[in-house]
Protein backbone atom coordinates (compact mmCIF):
# COMPACT_ATOMS: atom_id res chain seq x y z
CA UNK A 1 0.00 0.00 0.00
CA UNK A 2 2.99 2.11 1.08
CA UNK A 3 4.51 1.27 -2.54
CA UNK A 4 1.40 2.36 -4.38
CA UNK A 5 1.22 5.43 -2.70
CA UNK A 6 4.99 6.71 -3.18
CA UNK A 7 4.16 5.56 -6.92
CA UNK A 8 1.08 7.34 -6.90
CA UNK A 9 2.94 10.82 -5.72
CA UNK A 10 5.43 10.50 -7.55
CA UNK A 11 3.29 10.34 -10.76
CA UNK A 12 1.68 13.70 -10.02
CA UNK A 13 4.56 15.23 -9.39
CA UNK A 14 5.41 14.59 -12.70
CA UNK A 15 2.19 15.63 -14.05
CA UNK A 16 2.31 18.71 -12.25
CA UNK A 17 6.01 19.64 -13.86
CA UNK A 18 4.97 18.48 -17.24
CA UNK A 19 1.80 21.04 -16.77
CA UNK A 20 3.95 23.72 -15.80
CA UNK A 21 6.31 22.78 -18.54
CA UNK A 22 3.68 23.07 -21.06
CA UNK A 23 2.64 26.40 -19.79
CA UNK A 24 5.99 28.10 -19.44
CA UNK A 25 7.55 26.50 -22.82
CA UNK A 26 8.54 30.49 -23.90
CA UNK A 27 10.12 31.43 -20.55
CA UNK A 28 11.89 27.83 -20.30
CA UNK A 29 13.13 28.09 -23.71
CA UNK A 30 14.53 32.15 -22.64
CA UNK A 31 16.32 30.36 -19.65
CA UNK A 32 17.63 27.58 -21.20
CA UNK A 33 18.74 30.57 -24.06
CA UNK A 34 20.02 32.55 -20.93
CA UNK A 35 22.07 29.59 -19.89
CA UNK A 36 23.50 28.62 -23.24
CA UNK A 37 24.76 32.37 -23.31
CA UNK A 38 26.65 32.37 -20.16
CA UNK A 39 28.11 29.20 -20.79
CA UNK A 40 29.50 30.31 -23.70
CA UNK A 41 30.31 33.92 -22.14
CA UNK A 42 32.12 31.83 -18.99
CA UNK A 43 33.76 28.83 -21.14
CA UNK A 44 34.19 29.10 -24.46
CA UNK A 45 35.04 32.82 -25.79
CA UNK A 46 38.65 33.64 -25.52
CA UNK A 47 39.23 30.24 -24.34
CA UNK A 48 38.39 31.00 -20.73
CA UNK A 49 38.27 26.62 -20.26
CA UNK A 50 41.63 27.16 -19.97
CA UNK A 51 41.90 29.18 -17.05
CA UNK A 52 39.51 26.75 -15.05
CA UNK A 53 42.09 24.32 -16.33
CA UNK A 54 45.10 25.89 -14.99
CA UNK A 55 43.38 26.52 -11.42
CA UNK A 56 41.64 22.88 -11.62
CA UNK A 57 45.52 21.46 -11.47
CA UNK A 58 46.51 24.42 -9.06
CA UNK A 59 43.34 23.04 -6.52
CA UNK A 60 44.37 19.25 -6.91
CA UNK A 61 48.38 19.90 -6.57
CA UNK A 62 47.89 21.58 -3.69
CA UNK A 63 44.90 20.15 -1.90
CA UNK A 64 46.43 16.50 -2.46
CA UNK A 65 50.20 16.70 -1.76
CA UNK A 66 49.37 19.20 1.39
CA UNK A 67 47.21 16.09 2.55
CA UNK A 68 50.05 13.95 1.86
CA UNK A 69 52.91 15.86 4.11
CA UNK A 70 50.26 16.96 6.15
CA UNK A 71 49.87 13.57 6.89
CA UNK A 72 53.24 12.75 7.39
CA UNK A 73 54.13 15.75 10.00
CA UNK A 74 50.97 14.69 12.11
CA UNK A 75 52.49 11.07 12.21
CA UNK A 76 56.00 12.59 13.50
CA UNK A 77 54.11 15.23 16.13
CA UNK A 78 52.06 12.33 17.16
CA UNK A 79 54.94 10.69 17.85
CA UNK A 80 56.38 13.20 19.83
CA UNK A 81 53.14 13.73 21.65
CA UNK A 82 53.46 10.56 23.18
CA UNK A 83 57.37 10.39 23.80
CA UNK A 84 58.32 9.62 27.24
CA UNK A 85 60.40 12.98 26.93
CA UNK A 86 58.11 15.49 28.89
CA UNK A 87 60.16 18.58 26.49
CA UNK A 88 59.64 16.78 23.39
CA UNK A 89 55.65 16.35 24.51
CA UNK A 90 55.31 19.77 25.20
CA UNK A 91 56.97 21.37 22.03
CA UNK A 92 54.48 18.88 20.09
CA UNK A 93 51.53 19.96 22.32
CA UNK A 94 52.32 24.00 21.91
CA UNK A 95 52.74 23.36 18.19
CA UNK A 96 49.42 22.00 17.81
CA UNK A 97 47.43 24.10 19.78
CA UNK A 98 49.00 26.74 17.78
CA UNK A 99 48.55 25.68 14.57
CA UNK A 100 44.58 24.80 15.36
CA UNK A 101 44.15 27.82 16.85
CA UNK A 102 45.26 30.08 14.39
CA UNK A 103 42.73 30.96 11.29
CA UNK A 104 43.96 29.54 7.95
CA UNK A 105 44.17 32.34 6.07
CA UNK A 106 45.99 34.15 8.66
CA UNK A 107 48.65 31.50 8.45
CA UNK A 108 48.74 31.27 4.58
CA UNK A 109 49.92 35.16 4.84
CA UNK A 110 52.14 34.97 7.66
CA UNK A 111 53.91 32.03 5.54
CA UNK A 112 53.71 34.16 2.46
CA UNK A 113 54.55 37.65 3.65
CA UNK A 114 56.41 37.13 6.55
CA UNK A 115 58.50 34.04 6.66
CA UNK A 116 58.99 33.89 3.15
CA UNK A 117 57.98 37.64 2.36
CA UNK A 118 62.03 38.29 0.90
CA UNK A 119 62.47 34.57 -0.92
CA UNK A 120 61.82 34.65 -4.46
CA UNK A 121 59.41 31.18 -3.87
CA UNK A 122 56.67 29.59 -6.07
CA UNK A 123 53.34 30.69 -4.62
CA UNK A 124 52.13 27.08 -4.66
CA UNK A 125 55.00 25.71 -2.40
CA UNK A 126 54.09 28.49 -0.09
CA UNK A 127 50.35 27.15 0.06
CA UNK A 128 51.64 23.37 0.12
CA UNK A 129 53.95 24.25 3.37
CA UNK A 130 51.03 25.84 4.62
CA UNK A 131 48.47 24.02 4.45
CA UNK A 132 50.48 20.60 5.23
CA UNK A 133 51.37 22.17 8.76
CA UNK A 134 47.76 23.21 9.40
CA UNK A 135 46.55 19.81 8.18
CA UNK A 136 49.58 17.87 10.05
CA UNK A 137 47.67 19.60 13.54
CA UNK A 138 44.78 17.67 12.93
CA UNK A 139 45.94 14.21 11.81
CA UNK A 140 48.20 14.34 14.97
CA UNK A 141 44.91 14.66 17.02
CA UNK A 142 43.25 11.80 14.98
CA UNK A 143 46.13 9.39 15.69
CA UNK A 144 46.70 10.27 19.21
CA UNK A 145 42.63 9.34 19.91
CA UNK A 146 43.15 6.14 17.80
CA UNK A 147 46.27 5.02 20.14
CA UNK A 148 44.27 5.94 23.29
CA UNK A 149 41.27 4.16 22.24
CA UNK A 150 43.23 1.20 21.53
CA UNK A 151 43.06 -1.17 24.34
CA UNK A 152 46.50 -2.05 25.20
CA UNK A 153 45.50 -5.54 27.11
CA UNK A 154 44.60 -7.08 23.64
CA UNK A 155 48.59 -6.33 22.52
CA UNK A 156 49.79 -8.26 25.96
CA UNK A 157 46.91 -11.34 25.17
CA UNK A 158 48.71 -11.40 21.54
CA UNK A 159 52.32 -11.96 22.59
CA UNK A 160 50.84 -14.57 25.21
CA UNK A 161 49.62 -16.24 22.51
CA UNK A 162 52.43 -16.33 20.17
CA UNK A 163 52.12 -13.44 17.84
CA UNK A 164 55.52 -11.23 17.66
CA UNK A 165 55.33 -7.80 17.18
CA UNK A 166 54.93 -7.59 12.73
CA UNK A 167 52.29 -9.83 13.32
CA UNK A 168 50.54 -8.18 16.20
CA UNK A 169 51.11 -4.65 14.71
CA UNK A 170 49.19 -6.43 11.27
CA UNK A 171 46.34 -7.94 12.46
CA UNK A 172 45.75 -6.73 15.72
CA UNK A 173 46.55 -2.97 16.15
CA UNK A 174 46.11 -1.80 12.16
CA UNK A 175 43.17 -2.36 11.79
CA UNK A 176 41.67 -1.19 14.71
CA UNK A 177 43.23 1.98 14.30
CA UNK A 178 42.28 2.64 10.34
CA UNK A 179 38.87 1.64 11.33
CA UNK A 180 39.06 4.71 13.91
CA UNK A 181 41.10 6.80 11.88
CA UNK A 182 39.98 6.68 8.06
CA UNK A 183 36.16 8.28 8.88
CA UNK A 184 37.68 11.43 11.21
CA UNK A 185 40.77 11.80 8.51
CA UNK A 186 38.12 11.62 5.62
CA UNK A 187 36.23 14.37 7.15
CA UNK A 188 39.58 16.59 7.83
CA UNK A 189 41.23 15.39 4.43
CA UNK A 190 37.75 17.03 2.20
CA UNK A 191 37.63 20.26 5.07
CA UNK A 192 41.23 20.66 3.84
CA UNK A 193 40.57 20.74 0.19
CA UNK A 194 37.89 23.28 0.05
CA UNK A 195 39.97 25.51 2.75
CA UNK A 196 42.70 25.83 -0.67
CA UNK A 197 39.82 28.09 -1.95
CA UNK A 198 41.63 30.84 -0.16
CA UNK A 199 44.87 30.11 -2.26
CA UNK A 200 43.88 33.18 -4.17
CA UNK A 201 44.80 35.52 -1.67
CA UNK A 202 48.57 35.15 -2.59
CA UNK A 203 48.55 35.16 -6.07
CA UNK A 204 47.87 31.87 -7.00
CA UNK A 205 45.20 30.78 -9.64
CA UNK A 206 43.22 28.11 -7.97
CA UNK A 207 39.70 27.09 -8.76
CA UNK A 208 38.22 29.89 -6.93
CA UNK A 209 40.29 33.18 -8.59
CA UNK A 210 40.24 31.56 -12.08
CA UNK A 211 36.10 31.67 -11.09
CA UNK A 212 36.55 35.16 -9.75
CA UNK A 213 39.07 36.15 -12.88
CA UNK A 214 35.98 35.16 -15.24
CA UNK A 215 33.91 36.69 -13.55
CA UNK A 216 35.02 39.89 -13.67
CA UNK A 217 35.91 39.53 -17.30
CA UNK A 218 32.23 38.50 -18.57
CA UNK A 219 30.04 40.26 -15.66
CA UNK A 220 28.61 37.08 -14.65
CA UNK A 221 28.82 35.61 -11.40
CA UNK A 222 26.32 32.51 -11.73
CA UNK A 223 27.86 30.26 -14.22
CA UNK A 224 31.72 30.72 -12.98
CA UNK A 225 30.90 30.49 -9.43
CA UNK A 226 28.15 27.36 -9.55
CA UNK A 227 30.72 25.72 -12.23
CA UNK A 228 33.62 25.96 -9.77
CA UNK A 229 31.32 24.65 -6.73
CA UNK A 230 30.46 21.80 -9.07
CA UNK A 231 34.36 20.92 -9.64
CA UNK A 232 35.12 21.15 -6.01
CA UNK A 233 32.04 18.84 -5.26
CA UNK A 234 33.08 16.36 -7.76
CA UNK A 235 36.73 16.39 -6.82
CA UNK A 236 35.66 15.95 -2.96
CA UNK A 237 33.07 13.15 -3.60
CA UNK A 238 35.66 11.00 -5.66
CA UNK A 239 37.69 11.24 -3.00
CA UNK A 240 35.07 10.23 -0.61
CA UNK A 241 34.76 7.54 -2.12
CA UNK A 242 38.01 6.15 -2.84
CA UNK A 243 38.69 6.41 1.19
CA UNK A 244 35.22 4.63 1.49
CA UNK A 245 36.20 1.97 -0.67
CA UNK A 246 39.55 1.39 1.23
CA UNK A 247 37.24 1.96 4.68
CA UNK A 248 35.36 -0.95 3.17
CA UNK A 249 38.27 -3.72 2.99
CA UNK A 250 39.71 -2.66 6.22
CA UNK A 251 35.85 -3.32 7.88
CA UNK A 252 33.57 -4.73 5.59
CA UNK A 253 31.60 -5.30 8.49
CA UNK A 254 30.53 -1.43 8.44
CA UNK A 255 30.53 -1.13 4.63
CA UNK A 256 27.29 0.52 4.88
CA UNK A 257 27.69 2.94 7.52
CA UNK A 258 29.71 5.31 5.39
CA UNK A 259 28.13 5.25 1.99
Amino acid sequence: MKKNNKFLILFLIIVIFVIILIINKKHLFEIFANISNSFQRTLIDEDRYILILQGLKSTLIISFTSILFGTLIGIALFMLRISKFKVLSTISKIIINVLRGMPITVLLLIFYYVIFGKININPIIVAIITFSLYFSAYTSEIFRGAYLSLNKLQIISSYALGFNKIQTIHYIVLPQILTYIIPVFKNESVSLVKLTSIAGYISIMDLTKASDIIRNRTYEAFFPLIFTALLYYLICYLYIKILNILYKKINPRKEKKYE
